[in-house]
């Protein structure tokens, strides 16, 4: 779409608001001008701080992985909130610019704290392109992976545009027509409909459109592994994976997350055509961990999460050309090594005081109340902590357990780490919440950043890079449907609330284009679009990718590189 030199100048100058700190001099400095990396693998540890890191080096009792490639710290906070929400941090990783809680792949809505600018309104909801499809469009492979829902936060940032992270049905089928080469993880109950015992409203069933893109569907770890060349959607588990402590507990089939980066970056590295690849890698869990206050579930899902670090530097080493960033998004839980339990004796505690509770751990907190199943009595409870955490609790404290699981009816696990960790470890937890601090940058290979950085600026980062220029990859993805056509009438269908159109019609052609996939429907022919057809309700706008507004109109023009 071709916009006034003013409207230009007035939107790459407010996603450059966005993308600036509040305050001078904290962002870290650029690195220095070299050639671009062939590959770039980006590993989130989903709600961890520096303390996390420190207690899974003792519990591992050798160095992490991580350790050799600490290089700084990043800087969290997002538009509306100091402390921030996995959606708003993912898509600033994704995207490069900061936005509002909730919102995944979308510019930030209107309130915005002090110091952070207030979004210009065409800024406000409007889809942001993210590294992926960036990446994607210059002819790279992509990949997802995570043990959570791939339509959890994270993940969603970099493959979907929508206004609240609880839309992940609509996350979803935004995922099946990002023609994205591997994703992994959780969440296959958003493939189907209800009819088919899944959670999708619109009646799809988006296996049959996997199906028809030429992916390979696999639901076990044997899968995974037999699973050669071409697609893969590795859908593990309905909604999330099983924490590590527990999976081969409960579900043995399901593959590790060190597993599914290792098989990832196989596929991907051996894609034909070699313009290589861009990764990311969730370890999703370790935020639930924190959440529940539960140790044991946070040191097997932080081991397993160094674990993929290792599969990515181990390629990266080989490869020589591959830029691996590790962070996280936030901290969650306040963990500290130390809590009121320890106030007059911490200058003598030993390893052992601190990692033998721990290490008597069997299963994770909602591995514990799986156990207890339905007769949630204090003697279940207290049978359940005995066997499985080694700890041999009081019935007022088992009771105890039993409220907060009736206050907190969504996260009934909380209990026993809330009731347990205070009197039977030295661990110690501030919030069930997130927390505000900087987090930990861990960086390896061609154009690592250094310094403090600010969240945005790894979205950034990330681009450069991969050598993209996101203000232009914007301009080709994401064109509002009414600027485009001001000259035509463009309507959205709703008839089926479920499945809306997107209706163009630009002198004698008429066009349609169903939301959340990337189908141009033009004169009764069916094409296949580069990025996917956005509606935000919010703000009652649709937009399309330049190359469907061009073959509408019928310009043969070459689309604009998103290369630098």
């Amino acid at each position: 779409m071709v916009k006034s030199f003013q409207t230009r100048v007035l939107f790459i100058l407010a996603l450059t608001c966005l993308a600036l700190p509040p305050l001078a001099g904290l962002a870290a400095a650029k690195p220095a001008l070299k050639a671009n990396p062939r590959n770039v693998i980006v590993l989130i540890a989903d709600g961890c701080g520096s303390e996390h890191y420190t207690l899974a080096r003792w519990f591992k009792g050798t160095p992490l992985t991580l350790d050799a490639l600490l290089v700084g710290g990043v800087r969290t906070f997002i538009a509306d909130s100091v402390i921030a929400d996995s959606a708003p941090t993912g898509t600033a990783y994704a995207t490069g610019y900061r936005t509002s809680d909730k919102l995944i792949g979308l510019g930030p809505k209107p309130g915005t704290i002090a110091g952070v600018s207030e979004p210009a309104t065409e800024m406000q909801f409007k889809p942001l392109a993210t590294v992926l499809e960036g990446a994607k469009l210059k002819g790279m492979a992509t990949g997802i992976v995570a043990t959570s829902r791939i339509t959890h936060a994270t993940p969603a940032a970099y493959i979907s545009h929508v206004a609240s992270r609880s839309q992940e049905d609509l996350i979803m089928e935004q995922a099946v027509y990002q023609d994205i080469d591997v994703i992994m993880g959780g969440g296959g109950q958003y493939l189907l409909p209800k009819a088919a015992d899944g959670k999708r409203t619109d009646g799809e069933d988006l296996r049959s459109v996997l199906r028809s893109k030429g992916y390979v569907l696999a639901q076990t770890r044997d899968a995974m592994a037999a699973f050669k060349t071409g697609r893969l959607f590795g859908m593990f588990s309905g909604s999330h994976m099983e924490p590590e402590i527990d999976r081969l507990e409960f579900a043995p089939q399901q593959p590790s997350l060190e597993e599914m980066t290792r098989k990832a970056i196989d596929i991907l590295s051996r894609k034909p055509g070699n313009n290589g690849f861009f990764l990311m890698v969730e370890g999703s869990q370790i935020d639930w961990a924190n959440h529940a206050n539960d140790p044991a579930h946070l040191i097997s899902d932080m081991l397993q999460y160094d674990g993929a670090v290792k599969a990515a530097l181990d390629f990266a080493k080989q490869d020589g050309k591959t830029l691996v960033l590790a962070l996280s998004d936030h901290n969650t839980g306040g963990m500290s090594i130390g809590n009121y339990g320890t106030s007059k004796t911490y200058s003598q505690m030993k390893p052992d005081q601190l990692l033998d509770p721990i290490r008597k751990m069997k299963l994770s907190a909602p591995g514990l109340l799986r156990k207890v199943g339905n007769d949630k009595t204090p003697e279940k409870v207290k049978e359940a902590v005995k066997n499985y955490w080694a700890m041999t609790i009081s019935d007022d404290e088992a009771a105890a357990i039993l409220a907060i699981a009736k206050r907190d009816p969504e996260d009934p696990q909380n209990g026993f780490g809330e009731v347990l960790s205070p009197k039977y470890t030295a661990i110690g937890w501030s919030t069930h919440g997130h927390t505000g601090g900087d987090v930990p940058l861990f960086a390896y290979g061609p154009q690592s950043p250094k310094g403090l950085l600010d969240g945005p600026e790894i979205g950034r980062v990330t681009a450069d890079a991969l050598g993209l220029d996101l203000d232009r990859l914007n301009g080709r993805l994401f064109v509002e449907a009414q600027k485009a056509f001001p000259e035509g009438r463009v309507t959205m269908d709703k008839q089926d609330a479920e499945n809306p159109i997107l209706k163009i019609s630009y002198g004698n052609r008429n066009a349609e284009l169903p939301i959340n996939k990337n189908i141009l429907r033009l004169d009764g022919a069916d094409r296949e679009l580069e990025g996917v057809v956005v509606y935000i309700a919010e703000t009652d706008r649709a937009y399309l990718p330049l190359q469907a507004v061009q073959a509408i109109k019928g310009v043969k023009t070459a689309l604009p590189a998103v290369g630098k």
